[in-house]
Formats: C-alpha cells, structure tokens, sequence
C-alpha cells in the first residue's frame, strides 16, 4: 500500500470517528432540547399561578416616572406624542438558557468555524417578561412558531423548535396572559410594544407548520382574547384617517395620555408582510401593525419600520423620522457583542424603539447593561 493511500485512510478513519462523535453530541442536544419543553410548559403554567393568586394580590402598581428621564407628568399635560419619545426594549424576550448539551454542542461548532457563526448567542438569557416590565422594558420582541396538530392551532415561543426550545413563555397564549396581567395591575403604565416575529424557517415535522395568513388570523384571535380591551390596534390608531400616510403627515400619532394602559402588537416583516397588508391596506380591519423597512417608508399603510443597524438608522434618520414621521425600531447592540461607539450612535438616530441584549436584570451581577442613562424612557423632542 502506497504512503499517499495509509494517509488517506488514516486521515478517513479520523474523520469518520469525529464525524461519529458530533453526530451522538447532536443528537444528545436535540434530545434535551425536546425534553425541555415539558419543563417550559411546568414553568410557565406555575409562573402564571403564582402571579394570578400571590404576586399581584398585594402589588403596588410601578411608577411610570421613576423610569423617565423627563418629567413625565408634563409631558402628558403638553400631549407629547408617542412618537417622540424612545423606549428600551429587549431582543428574544422569552429566552432562558440554552440546555447543557446545546451549548457544548454549539460552542464545539463555533470552535470549529473559529467562532464565524456566532453561535455563543446560546449562552444568552432573559428574565421573565413580567420583570422586564417591572424594570421599566416597555418593548418585547417575541418568537413564534406555529403548532398545527390534532385539529387544534397553537403558537409557541421558541428561538429553534429544533436545537433551542428554552423559553420562559413557550406558550403564546399564555405568554399574552402574562403580559396583560401586569398591564391590568399598572393601568397608567404608557404603551408597551410588542414586536412578534414568524420564524422563517420551521422543519415541518410533528405538526410545526410555517406561518401563512391563516395562521396571522388564527394569532390574531389570540390576541383579541388575550389582551382584550388593552389592545391598541391599527384603527384604533388611524381614528378618521383614511391611511398611515395621511396620518403622518398631519404628525398625529397618539399621545401618552391617549395610550397610557394600552399593549400595541407589530408584526415583524415576514413572509406573510405583503399579503397581510392586501387584506385591507388601509390596515383598519387588521390587529396588528406591520413593521416594514425603509424602502417602504413613503407606503400608505407604513407606520413602523426596522432599523437594526444604528448607523442606517441614523443616516436616513431625516427622512424615516423627521419627514416621514415614522416609528423605527433599532437595536443597541447584538449579544455578545457591544461596543461605546455603537451606543453613542444608537443614542443619537432618533429611533423610538431601541432594543438591547443588556438589560439591567432582576438577580444583577452582569458586568454590563445599557439603559438610557439608567432610565428606560426618553424624551426625543
């Protein structure tokens, strides 16, 4: 046998016994990615008990000017609108830690690819969502894949069904549930905004099915369910005015005093953006409001709009905001990554909505979080 076939062999052998061992780590992750959902589904369910009979029978409602950085008292007199001021809000609300065996299996990925990837993001957690609220988070940003088994239609709050079902709000119901219990007990607290994103890529196995506009009609029941009277919708927003557009341009957003108590839903740009908006573009016979991108900012039905990078944001900050009068969403940072002269950026493009992955957490001990000068609410005009 030639010297070329034994390295040949021996280089095969190797690879054969490596590849064996990522196959039997992965399947190990997937395992306990599944077994964690009956632990998602206890945890919730328990949270939410503990809430209903123990947590808010003798709650003092948050004071909404304990985390404003402006008189907010005055602001609600003068009718600022909410569109001039910013919120802090979080990145994947519901994620708790990643199971053991996900995080080797992907930190041996990313040691792999040199940490191209990315993949440590699994070594990313929140709190609950009612903390975030009680911190002053006034914006979540929710998961969803959609559940069609058994004739029944359920949404769950995951990052990836498939090697990431940690969650503290695995089912969507609920998770709404949560979020309007808080909103009943702090009735003057001002909007809180939800961002809910369809996952894009769902493996259809055991029922997981990807999203369509059904199933945006199916949520929306959810939501009219859950949140009831809290909720803010589109018409709600549009009173008289035939279009977003139109609304604008008269620069009449609600104001604080209009929205205080109220839950606002917007619906991530998806797959589904464009034929959820044909349903009625005028968007008044919709639950949701569509978050759009720049390039839809003169639209007649755009009212808010993604901007993750900063510095986009910030360059066409004259236009998104200052002509159009939009709503734009932006995010602080990216875990684990954060820098200074991001936050500076961030800091000064205007955006209402701003996300971080470093909020200030109930249990503490992080080296660092962003916040707005410790506050969670800013004056923008």
């Amino acid at each position: 046998m030639s010297v070329i076939k034994r390295i040949l062999i021996s280089f095969l052998s190797v690879f054969l016994v490596l590849f064996a061992v990522l196959l039997v780590i992965f399947i190990t992750a997937v395992t306990s990615n599944i077994n964690v959902i009956e632990e998602n589904i206890k945890f919730q369910e328990e949270h939410l008990e503990y809430l209903q009979n123990d947590y808010y029978k003798s709650y003092t409602p948050k004071k909404e000017s304990e985390i404003a950085s402006f008189n907010l008292e005055k602001a609600v007199k003068d009718a600022v609108k909410i569109n001039e001021i910013a919120v802090l809000g979080t990145h994947n609300s519901y994620q708790t830690l990643a199971t053991e065996q996900t995080r080797f299996l992907m930190n041996i990925i990313d040691t792999i690819t040199l940490k191209k990837l990315g993949l440590n993001t699994f070594d990313f957690k929140m709190d609950t969502l009612t903390e975030q609220l009680e911190m002053g988070i006034r914006n979540v940003e929710i998961d969803i894949e959609t559940l069609d088994k058994n004739e029944k239609i359920e949404f769950k709050v995951t990052h990836n069904s498939f090697i990431d079902n940690a969650s503290s709000a695995y089912d969507f119901e609920k998770a709404m549930q949560e979020i309007k219990l808080w909103s009943d007990n702090n009735p003057g607290h001002i909007p809180v905004f939800i961002i809910i994103e369809p996952k894009s890529f769902v493996i259809e196995v055991n029922g997981m099915k990807k999203f369509s506009l059904e199933y945006a009609g199916e949520l929306e029941k959810v939501l009219v369910d859950t949140l009831g009277d809290s909720l803010l919708t589109p018409a709600d927003m549009l009173r008289d005015y035939s279009s977003f557009k139109e609304m604008r341009e008269n620069d009449d957003w609600l104001t604080l005093e209009e929205t205080q108590g109220k839950i606002m839903v917007l619906l991530h740009d998806c797959d589904v953006t464009e034929s959820y908006i044909a349903l009625d573009e005028s968007v008044k016979t919709q639950k949701m409001f569509p978050m759009l991108r720049y390039d839809d900012r003169n639209e007649t039905y755009t009212s808010f709009i993604l901007e993750n990078d900063p510095w986009n944001a910030e360059s066409r900050k004259a236009e998104s905001i200052d002509e159009c009068n939009l709503i734009v969403r932006t995010r602080a940072d990216k875990y684990p990554d954060y820098s200074a002269e991001r936050y500076e950026v961030t800091e000064n493009c205007g955006s209402q909505l701003i996300t971080t992955d470093f909020p200030e957490k109930t249990e503490g001990g992080e080296e660092h979080f962003y916040s707005f000068d410790g506050k969670k609410i800013k004056l923008l005009k």
